[in-house]
């Protein structure tokens, strides 16, 4: 926003910085939910916060136990040269395998 004041000034014009929405409220999905302890296992990595926007809110407004899982690295996501490791697919569907069979087929709540 900085960069537009001395176009404004420039051109005799106030600028005004609204937000568009109010935003997306964060979302916490408890460390000791038994879905986080279960993908925690099977993942062999501990849950941790994240600080970007997902539709895990609103899941979460909804009483849904929520995580953000996926094969990918964050740091290569949403970036000009995004791009996923071949390396990295292969184990997250075996974790999604294991969570389908840990909840459909073995039927824990």
């Amino acid at each position: 926003q900085h960069r537009l004041h001395p176009i404004a000034e420039q051109h005799e014009v106030t600028v005004v910085y609204e937000p568009v929405t109010a935003g997306i409220p964060p979302a916490e999905t408890p460390a000791d939910s038994p879905f986080v302890r279960t993908l925690e296992k099977l993942s062999g990595h501990s849950a941790e916060a994240v600080s970007f926007g997902t539709e895990a809110p609103f899941f979460r407004s909804a009483g849904l136990d929520t995580v953000i899982l996926g094969a990918g690295n964050i740091e290569q996501a949403h970036q000009p040269d995004e791009y996923l490791g071949l390396e990295r697919i292969g184990p997250m569907l075996t974790i999604l395998k294991q969570l389908i069979n840990h909840y459909c087929v073995q039927g824990h709540p």
